[in-house]
């Protein structure tokens, strides 16, 4: 059942209802004193800057008003008392709203009070009454011989160099410039089938299965006729599952030349401090098990933060789902010119984007709800000392004064995401002391 509480304070009566946590359901009721001195000033404002034939402006009977212009009178009336109680109502209930809250059912006749309801969301109180005896289980931070080859090996495909090749007919994996003709007689008048001319490595799907065979069987400057059957499933309804004559021509053939993974080859990436393959190696490793703790480190994070979350019944106001969710959209949304409307399409594409990351805001919002609560009711928000160490580790990682490190972040306005950080980090820290890593 709502929780419901009643003020009357300077003509302005506010009856509160508290649906959930984070809801607040207002129920105002303006004096007709106070409405009336706001309708009289709305009034006097709309005849002193009239102008209506055969009247002096500012001086338009009160009577010819009321039947002109009653109706825009009263709705500015209206908003303007809403405009004016409704601040009051939030400061008088110590009501601090996180999202604009939405008026609706106003009631108002001319000479009566008026009446309004509002529903505004505000920072859920959470009691958390759970927090200890959660078993996380562990994320495998381990990173062996085999993830270093796969990485070293990624390294030599990105330096990998197309060399022409004359003497062999292509395998997948080779480049290839081809020329496909239509074989068909053409009809009396009409002109002949032009050949076309396409470049693709072979086994990366860019053609059909059955033209890459056909390809496989010619050398560079060879050409043949083959029956080409299309796949059931191709793009072009009007050739899927037909059989075509074509002829296709080898024009060029290039392969992939690897370099030897020496080191000749770790001299040749740049890098003065690795100059050796065991060093190279030596890095790798270095890296990538740094990568797989800071990986575990996030998975424990969000699964613990969410362990708590779900224990709890944390849930979180719609308002900071759809902030979450805009945040999110933002790299989407800059991608437009600012004022350009999206077409249907887009805007469908766009709606349902939205609906796909509206899982991962509200997790994402779930945890930071768990640790805005913890970090208050702990104590464990950061310090402004928390904040000096933590900027003079980034001046001494940059070989910076922390002064200018300072000020870049301040402009940057970076300030706060770091209090941020080091805040949840302190929360971390303590659910870790708390709960036990499986």
């Amino acid at each position: 059942m709502a929780d419901t509480t009643s003020t009357q304070t300077n003509q302005l009566a506010v009856t509160v209802e508290q649906p959930s946590s984070f809801t607040r359901h207002l129920s105002i009721t303006v004096d007709k004193e106070r409405v009336e001195r706001i309708r009289r000033a709305v009034a006097q404002q709309v005849t002193r800057n009239v102008r209506l034939p055969g009247f002096r402006k500012g001086h338009v009977p009160q009577s010819l008003m009321d039947k002109q212009f009653g109706p825009a009178i009263q709705q500015e009336t209206v908003d303007r008392v809403i405009q004016e109680t409704y601040p009051q109502a939030l400061e008088q209930e110590s009501i601090r709203p996180i999202a604009q809250g939405a008026v609706k059912d106003v009631h108002y006749h001319e000479g009566g009070e008026l009446h309004y309801q509002v529903e505004v969301e505000v920072q859920p109180v959470y009691d958390l009454a759970r927090t200890s005896g959660f078993i996380v289980p562990a994320q495998n931070a381990e990173v062996g011989d085999a993830e270093v080859d796969a990485l070293l090996e990624r390294l030599r495909n990105e330096r990998a160099e197309q060399v022409l090749v004359e003497d062999r007919t292509p395998t997948l994996g080779d480049e290839v410039q081809v020329r496909i003709t239509p074989v068909a007689e053409a009809a009396e008048g009409d002109d002949a089938p032009e050949a076309e001319e396409f470049k693709f490595v072979l086994g990366e799907g860019q053609a059909i299965p059955a033209i890459e065979d056909a390809i496989q069987t010619l050398a560079p400057g060879e050409e043949n006729e083959f029956d080409i059957t299309f796949p059931e499933d191709y793009g072009d309804p009007a050739q899927a599952g037909t059989t075509q004559r074509l002829r296709i021509g080898v024009v060029e053939l290039k392969e992939r030349r690897y370099p030897e993974l020496n080191d000749e080859f770790v001299q040749g990436l740049g890098d003065d401090n690795v100059q050796t393959l065991a060093a190279l190696r030596e890095r790798v490793l270095d890296d990538l098990q740094a990568d797989a703790r800071q990986r575990a480190d996030q998975a424990y994070r969000e699964a613990i933060l969410t362990e708590v979350a779900d224990a709890n019944g944390v849930e979180p106001p719609e308002s900071m789902v759809q902030s979450y969710l805009e945040w999110m959209m933002g790299g989407m949304l800059g991608q437009q010119a600012k004022g350009a409307k999206r077409s249907a399409e887009q805007e469908e594409r766009f709606s349902q984007f939205r609906q796909m990351l509206r899982p991962q805001a509200e997790a994402a919002v779930r945890r930071m709800l768990v640790i805005e609560t913890l970090a208050d009711r702990e104590g464990l928000r950061a310090t402004q000392d928390d904040v000096d160490t933590r900027v003079e580790q980034l001046a001494e990682q940059h070989g910076q004064s922390p002064s200018d490190v300072w000020l870049q972040l301040e402009k940057a306005g970076q300030l706060q995401q770091i209090e941020l950080g080091i805040t949840e980090d302190k929360v971390i820290e303590w659910l870790r002391s708390h709960n036990t890593a499986g």
